[in-house]
């Protein structure tokens, strides 16, 4: 009897032990990618004055790309836009002189205010918040054009002959994009978390605002992707979802109190990028999602406002975000930043 009983006590412990040696794994990222940076790329001394200077002495602007290992956004945007042989890869090549700088990095570099610091520091500089982030500058050394977060080819050429053509001495970026005669290639999809609504002011919960419009090349992908993703569904059902068309005339009430339509709203906040997604909390706007994002960051955007994690993380949603990983990683959880 008694070695029975010893035997069971044993058996019990293992069990535990197995559990707790179970629980006590953590998870890990996956889907990151370490990313090629094109051969072409300049080899810079890193002053930044001198590398504009010497793209307009050859007729061309200046980029800096700001990225960091294993980001999938980064990686996406160099494959498409940079080495792939295409009509936007040619066109930066012809008119640009472009440099890579990480937005993590410890290289020292001398900025165009003198300022000699370390790549790092230049981010927070900067209030870098994107990933990748796009710096082009005119010929006065100012920055023309910030490109926060993943463009596709179409819309990324339309940036960059905005700044070839030397259009930001007229006219903002914004204003530019909205006058360009583009294809209608998306038609609008309709999803049951849509609400018609014209009043979002009396609306007691998180609002969720997607806009859209006819020539969104990123809205496919948005529906088919990241809307079918089963977390990121979840997330929403804690939000009022409206959709609307960022060329519409019709006005309606915004989550605080104003009367305007989709086109001078988009026009006021400039807004150039589609899909993009504004969330609201307590009437105010806490974040705007204007670049892609796929699915677990996506999905962690609406919670940081719809858990009201932002009174919390105020400054940025990647404090909160940083957070958060490392809470998923030791919960044993893995998270899928991919695709």
């Amino acid at each position: 009897m008694k070695s029975i009983l010893k035997s069971i006590i044993i058996l019990l412990f293992s069990i535990a032990f197995l559990i707790t040696s179970l629980s006590a794994k953590e998870g890990k990222i996956i889907g990151a990618s370490n990313h090629e940076i094109p051969r072409w790329f300049k080899d810079s001394f890193l002053d930044i004055s001198e590398d504009i200077e010497e793209a307009k002495d050859s007729n061309k602007h200046f980029i800096i790309f700001l990225d960091f290992e294993g980001c999938p956004y980064c990686e996406k945007m160099l494959k498409e836009n940079f080495i792939e042989d295409n009509q936007t890869s040619k066109f930066i090549k012809e008119n640009f002189d472009v440099i890579e700088l990480n937005v993590k990095g410890s290289k020292e570099i001398t900025w165009i205010d003198g300022d000699v610091l370390a790549e790092k520091e230049l981010t927070e500089k900067l209030k870098i918040q994107y990933s990748p982030t796009v710096l082009i500058f005119g010929e006065n050394k100012e920055i023309v054009a910030r490109v926060n977060g993943y463009r596709n080819p179409v819309d990324f050429q339309n940036i960059l002959e905005y700044v070839q053509t030397k259009s930001y001495n007229k006219i903002d970026l914004t204003t530019y994009l909205s006058k360009i005669d583009k294809k209608d290639i998306y038609s609008f999809k309709d999803n049951k978390m849509f609400k018609s609504l014209d009043d979002l002011s009396k609306i007691n919960t998180p609002i969720a605002i997607i806009i859209e419009d006819n020539s969104c090349v990123q809205c496919e992908h948005f529906h088919n992707k990241i809307l079918t993703n089963e977390e990121v569904q979840e997330e929403f059902s804690k939000y009022t979802v409206i959709r609307l068309d960022a060329n519409s005339t019709k006005k309606i009430v915004l989550p605080d109190g104003e009367k305007i339509s989709p086109k001078a709203f988009v026009d006021k906040i400039n807004l150039d990028y589609r899909p993009a997604v504004l969330l609201y909390d307590n009437s105010k706007l806490i974040s705007t999602i204007d670049a892609l994002l796929f699915p677990f960051h996506f999905k962690e955007v609406l919670r940081y406002v719809s858990g009201k994690h932002y009174i919390q993380y105020p400054n940025s949603y990647l404090d909160y975000l940083k957070v958060r990983q490392d809470e998923l990683i030791k919960q044993g959880i893995d998270i899928n930043v991919a695709e």
